[in-house]
């Protein structure tokens, strides 16, 4: 039974034949030991994810006030910028490896809905304790940190085939150790957005109180939160377009070098502004908050240890992946994966007895070396090591005030 299940996996398809096998429209769930023998490395990071995120949802009804209505606003943002990336009218431009639980006919798995709560709960909890007095630069400080989180979860994700993305499309063409230039900047622009809308609409909802933190009525802060998700999505991909695209399309900069540009400038706005920092007496911190500022460290620590103990070569992929097309096809070839020109480097079919066939859709794709792996393991070090004394100074490097002494007292001068 166990061997028919994985042969059913491991099988390959054309789109109809994968609607025919695969007819639920709203879940499908896999054995999670069958997906454990292809991609291990898929598995923990699925489940550090998850519990990150409900490790996120026990702090925020701890902490309550706005802070349970944040949770539920990132869930919901989640869901509208996957849905709508996977169900664009323009076609697919990701595919994720089967997980255990996947939904809408295996286009979207449910952990990555748990992505958004853990990366934006930590970002606003973590800006929060930076007392800035800009709020123009509390919001850059949590789109650049929701951007810091999502790079080595994208660098080991794309790299270990946890999902794959459209090897022809021209916004995804420019990556950085796999991980497209572009879609950092729409976290960071979507994530800029939506903590703008979080803080701003309940102000102009609800003026009866000035601590940002403190809830609300119900109504208002569940319309705020949806406010927030919607308004992040629609405004922040028009900043991204009107940002990108006269840079880009209109004069030719490479989109790295526009990203660069961005974050560069905003980093700077945010290093003038943090001199105007609020932040200068410690903070208690309850045990609840020390497990969470804990989590997002291992976060780095775990897709640092990754990238370590696997090996890419050995990562295998099946299911659904972008369709393979006709060569000789023209019309064809913006859309469908040519065999003859894809780029190997990110995965090949060595693992399997012969390539799929035109028309495919649901196949098998394997995992390739490394390029350059003391390069790619010497970033991600860098990027855990940064992560790692941002979040110690944010969390416990605060300036203590003494008391002054009392009259009378005496001085000493050293």
């Amino acid at each position: 039974m166990e061997d028919r299940k994985m042969d059913s996996l491991l099988m390959v398809r054309t789109v109809e034949q994968f609607q025919q096998d695969f007819p639920r429209w709203l879940i499908n769930v896999h054995n999670p030991v069958e997906l454990w023998t292809l991609l291990p490395s898929y598995i923990i990071s699925q489940v550090f994810c998850t519990v990150g995120a409900f490790l996120c949802l026990g702090h925020a009804l701890y902490r309550r006030g706005r802070w349970p209505f944040l949770w539920l606003g990132s869930v919901l943002s989640g869901l509208l910028i996957e849905g709508c990336m996977y169900f664009s009218p323009y076609g697919e431009t990701i595919w994720f490896s089967p997980t255990v639980i996947d939904l809408f006919g295996q286009r979207i798995p449910i952990f990555i809905i748990f992505v958004y709560p853990f990366f934006y709960y930590q970002a606003f909890w973590a800006v929060s304790k930076l007392r800035l007095k800009c709020r123009w630069s509390e919001h850059i400080a949590i789109g650049l940190l929701v951007v810091l989180f999502d790079m080595p979860f994208d660098m080991v994700s794309i790299k270990y085939l946890h999902w794959t993305l459209h090897e022809t499309e021209p916004l995804l063409s420019e990556r950085i150790y796999s991980v497209p230039w572009t879609l950092l900047l729409f976290f960071a622009v979507t994530t800029f957005t939506f903590s703008y809308f979080f803080h701003n609409l309940r102000k102009w909802m609800d003026h009866s109180t000035h601590n940002r933190w403190a809830s609300g009525s119900i109504r208002t802060e569940l319309v705020v939160s949806l406010g927030a998700a919607t308004l992040s999505l629609s405004v922040g991909s028009t900043l991204f377009l009107a940002i990108r695209y006269p840079l880009h399309t209109v004069f030719g900069i490479p989109g790295s070098a526009v990203v660069i540009g961005v974050f560069i400038a905003v980093l700077t706005i945010f290093w003038k502004f943090d001199r105007k920092s609020n932040r200068s007496s410690p903070l208690s911190q309850s045990f609840m908050d020390h497990i969470l500022n804990g989590y997002i460290v291992g976060h780095f620590i775990l897709y640092l240890g990754l990238a370590i103990a696997f090996n890419p070569q050995h990562a295998v992929s099946p299911g659904r992946h972008q369709p393979i097309g006709n060569c000789r096809n023209i019309t064809s070839l913006s859309a469908d994966l040519c065999l003859d020109t894809f780029n190997r480097s990110s995965y090949d079919f060595h693992c399997v007895a012969e390539p799929p066939n035109n028309g495919t859709y649901w196949y098998t794709i394997c995992g390739t070396s490394h390029e350059n792996r003391p390069e790619f393991l010497y970033a991600m070090s860098l990027i855990t090591i940064v992560a790692s004394l941002i979040h110690w100074t944010i969390h416990y490097d605060f300036a203590v005030h003494h008391k002054a002494p009392t009259k009378g007292a005496s001085k000493k001068l050293l």
